[in-house]
């Protein structure tokens, strides 16, 4: 707990007098997002709580749309720290709500797509770096992380050159190997950063942060011993070896008895066995977390109450007895506001009445979305007529190892000409396979079908799948079957230009003497225009003056 707190302590003694006059941090070793985003008690919903390191505040937010990003130069700062030592160290101390899915830090670019984000999901039970790359989705999910479940997490997330290390406390939970260097390609200029910030509602952090930093110049094993954590020694220094699995430690179990063990020794011990030892100092441990857990709900509540007493007190006559209370605030009788940018209340004599906006699909590959606004909308740029809105994506081709997802969409060529593919394909990561065992090859999911390969009269789709769900390995034997499938598909009749038919021969004279005037006809009629061909060009009718 020392070396824990003078770690923090130094963290913080840097950062207070780490800005300089151009609104860069001097320090650049380590940076609290929460004070480079300018989060305080006094941010627009954000709530202040007591964490498990009374030494920091940790925050709840309630009001993403108003969540500040990163202040820009101190952005670019991080980023060329980020290029300049080929990665970085994320650390962050996490409450998650049960099952929830939730943005850790997240970086949009100029045109408000993502660049990466970290992600915990609960609901896979996983924490997922994604990052985008000339458009290509990757993500890499470290698995059975065990993060949402109300309790305290410290996690740290290890990235350098193309290897990822993600520890949960003192245990590292997986390593994965990045397709690439992802961080290459992060653009500084124009772009944001946000903490607990999703790029849609159902992505936004629920549950209390703290201590959320990038680190740099200083090694893991620093990081996990200033946490309490052993680590392996080597040569009388401490690292942590690449083969080797962090892994929790109980509490050893000491005693002055030095040399061999005798009955009169094991008469003076305690009775019971260190298993039995250590295994009540994991439960008081729990009990512990739940205390502390307890004490922050009753903090909150008593907090709200002390609100809602003086608002109460307020209430003296019948129209202020109609107001409605929620998160800390009074609102009178039909008084609407916004929960969040997907979330409208009323209320309605004491009553709080809220409904969701449902969003319309978007007939484009990748939307805009706007701070406040809580519906995605296509804009000229991103418009592509003529496509129906994209399918759900796959499920994964794979069950472990890196595969692909794919989705698909129609396109209504009537009036338009759908420029752009009608299948996307992204990479997917579920976890390393066993390579040591022999397995045959299985298919994946067939992918969805592909467009009719013309746009009037009979062409083909296509389907495909492949040969890696898993791949074969040691000999396995290959699929069977063939990877690609088409049919036959009927668009609508393709249009048929009309034709002259032939002249008719000349007609009689309209005179018996003196000039006059002959005449003859033709026909569109070779062929008639049908499906909306064009007509015949020129005259029907011909006539010659005599």
């Amino acid at each position: 707990m020392i070396l824990r707190s003078l770690f923090l302590l130094l963290l913080s003694f840097h950062f207070l007098h780490a800005i300089t006059e151009e609104g860069e941090q001097e320090d650049e070793t380590s940076f609290d997002l929460f004070e480079i985003s300018h989060i305080t008690r006094k941010t627009l919903g954000a709530k202040q709580f007591r964490g498990q390191n009374s030494d920091a505040p940790a925050y709840r937010f309630i009001r993403f749309d108003h969540l500040p990003p990163v202040s820009p130069p101190i952005l670019k700062q991080i980023l060329r720290q980020i290029q300049n030592n080929e990665g970085f160290v994320f650390v962050a101390s996490i409450r998650q709500d049960r099952a929830s899915r939730g943005t850790l830090i997240g970086l949009e670019g100029p045109d408000g797509r993502r660049q990466f984000e970290i992600v915990s999901n609960g609901r896979a039970n996983s924490l997922d770096l994604t990052y985008w790359v000339d458009g290509s989705q990757n993500v890499v999910s470290f698995e059975d992380v065990d993060l949402s479940d109300s309790q305290w997490k410290n996690i740290t997330l290890h990235v350098h050159g193309e290897n990822a290390n993600l520890f949960v406390g003192c245990s590292l939970i997986d390593s994965f190997i990045l397709d690439e260097p992802f961080y290459e390609h992060l653009q500084a200029e124009g772009s944001r950063m946000y903490v607990a910030k999703g790029s849609i509602r159902e992505n936004h952090f629920r549950g209390l942060l703290q201590n959320v930093r990038f680190i740099f110049d200083t090694t893991v094993e620093d990081i996990l011993l200033s946490r309490d954590c052993e680590v392996t020694k080597q040569d009388d220094a401490n690292i942590v070896s690449e083969s080797t699995e962090i892994v929790d430690v109980s509490p050893s179990i000491t005693t002055n008895i030095i040399g061999q063990k005798t009955d009169e020794a094991g008469a003076d011990m305690c009775e019971r066995s260190c298993e039995e030892l250590s295994t009540m100092f994991q439960e008081l441990n729990g009990l512990r977390v739940v205390v502390s857990n307890l004490i922050d709900g009753l903090q909150k509540v008593t907090e709200e109450n002390t609100v809602m007493k003086e608002a109460l007190g307020r209430m003296k006559n019948s129209k202020e007895k109609n107001m409605c209370w929620q998160d800390g605030r009074l609102f009178d009788d039909k008084e609407d506001w916004v929960v969040d940018s997907c979330t409208k209340c009323t209320c309605q004599e004491s009553k709080i009445v809220c409904h969701q906006i449902t969003c319309p699909p978007v007939a484009c590959a990748s939307p805009s979305f706007f701070d406040g606004e809580c519906c995605p909308v296509c804009l000229s740029k991103d418009r592509e007529d003529g496509w129906s809105p994209w399918s759900e994506w796959t499920e994964c081709t794979v069950t472990c190892g890196t595969g692909t997802q794919q989705r698909g969409r129609s396109c209504d060529a009537t009036s338009n000409p759908c420029t752009g593919p009608s299948i996307q394909t992204r990479k997917c990561s579920l976890g390393k396979c066993d390579s040591r065992v022999r397995q045959d090859g299985g298919w994946s999911l067939w992918s969805p079908w592909s467009s009719c390969s013309v746009t009037c009269g009979e062409g083909q789709i296509t389907r495909i799948r492949h040969c890696n769900a898993p791949v074969p390995q040691l000999g396995g034997k290959d699929c069977e079957g063939s990877g690609r499938e088409t049919q036959r598909c009927t668009a609508q009749p393709c249009p048929i230009d009309g034709g002259w038919g032939p002249w008719s021969p000349w007609a009689t004279c309209s005179a018996t003497c003196g000039g006059g005037v002959k005449s003859r006809m033709r026909e569109c009629n070779s062929p008639h225009p049908q499906h909306g061909g064009k007509k015949c060009i020129g005259e029907a009718n011909d006539s010659d003056s005599l």
